[in-house]
C-alpha cells in the first residue's frame, strides 16, 4: 500500500489506476493535488467533490475549473459538501435544479446561513411554480418551506403539506394564529383527522375566526374549564364564538369568571403546633 507522501506526489502526475489510487489515498493533499493534474477525469473529480476530506480550497477550484465548472453533478456534489467555502456555495445555487436545492434545505450537515439562502431562494419561485411541482416540493423541502406552501391556502396542496412528518403541532399553532392565514387553510386543519384531535390545536381553531362555529362548539366541549375562562374572557375570541363558551361553562356549573385561589392564613403558632406534633 503507497504511503501518503507516495500518493501525495502521484496525485500530480500519474494518470489512470495510478491516480484513482492517489485519489482513493483521501489524503487532503493528494486530493488537492489531483485536481492540478491535466488527467484527472470527470469521474475522479466528483469523487474529490464528495469527499469529506476535501479542502475548502480545493472545492472552490474545483466550482470554478473549466473542465467541470458546467458539470452539473460536479456542481451539486460541490455545493453540498460541507467543507465548501458559503460564497462559492451560493455561486452555485442559481445553476441548481428546483428538488436539489429542496434536498439542500433538510441537509442538517450544511451550515444554517446556507440553507436559509437556498430556502429564501426557492420561497421567490413559488409563486410562479405549477401546483404539481409545489406538491411535490412539500415532500423533499424543509418545514419553513412546507408552511410556506401552506400558506398559499390552496386546500388539496395544504391537505398534502399537512401530511408531512416535518410539520409539527407548533408550527401549525403559529399558522393558526396569524391574522392572515386565510380561511382555506384553518378548514384544512380543521378537517384533518390527525391535527384537530390535538390538544392545542382545538385551542387555537376555538379562538379563530374562520373556525366553522358548529366545530367551535365542539371543541370548548373537549377543552378543560380554565381555558375555556382564559377563552371567554380574551378579547381576541370571535365575539360568535362567547355565547357557545359561555354555554358549555353553564353546563358544567361554572362561571365565566377564574376560579378564586384559596387563601389559607396563618395564625402564627403553627410551627409550636408541628413541634408538639414531632414530639
Amino acid at each position: 500500500m503507497p504511503s501518503a507522501r507516495d500518493s501525495i506526489r502521484a496525485a500530480q502526475t500519474a494518470e489512470g489506476e495510478d491516480l484513482w489510487k492517489a485519489i482513493r489515498s483521501q489524503h487532503p493533499e493528494a486530493l488537492e493535488n489531483a485536481t492540478l493534474n491535466r488527467h484527472l477525469t470527470e469521474d475522479m473529480a466528483l469523487y474529490i467533490a464528495k469527499n469529506k476530506n476535501t479542502p475548502s480550497e480545493t472545492l472552490g477550484f474545483l466550482a470554478g475549473d473549466v473542465r467541470f465548472g458546467e458539470v452539473y453533478r460536479v456542481r451539486l456534489a460541490v455545493a453540498k459538501n460541507p467543507k465548501c467555502p458559503p460564497r462559492v456555495a451560493l455561486s452555485l445555487v442559481k445553476h441548481l435544479r428546483l428538488f436539489d436545492l429542496a434536498d439542500i434545505t433538510r441537509d442538517k450537515r450544511l451550515p444554517s446561513v446556507f440553507r436559509q439562502k437556498v430556502e429564501l431562494s426557492i420561497s421567490e419561485k413559488l409563486p410562479a411554480l405549477p401546483p404539481g411541482v409545489k406538491a411535490a416540493l412539500a415532500r423533499r423541502a424543509c418545514a419553513g418551506l412546507v408552511v410556506r406552501l401552506i400558506e398559499t391556502g390552496d386546500e388539496k396542496l395544504v391537505d398534502s403539506c399537512l401530511e408531512s412528518p416535518l410539520i409539527t403541532e407548533d408550527h401549525l399553532r403559529r399558522l393558526i394564529e396569524r391574522p392572515r392565514t386565510g380561511p382555506a387553510v384553518i378548514r384544512s386543519i380543521v378537517n384533518s383527522p390527525k391535527w384537530s384531535l390535538r390538544y392545542s390545536i382545538k385551542y387555537a381553531l376555538a379562538r379563530n375566526f374562520h373556525t366553522p362555529g358548529e366545530w367551535v362548539e365542539r371543541f370548548v366541549g373537549e377543552l378543560r374549564t380554565t381555558d375555556l375562562q382564559d377563552l371567554y374572557n380574551d378579547p381576541k375570541v370571535p365575539a360568535s364564538s362567547k355565547p357557545l363558551i359561555h354555554a358549555e361553562l353553564r353546563s358544567r356549573g361554572r362561571t365565566s369568571e377564574p376560579d378564586e385561589e384559596r387563601v389559607y392564613e396563618l395564625r402564627g403558632d403553627e410551627d409550636e403546633h408541628l413541634r408538639g406534633e414531632a414530639s
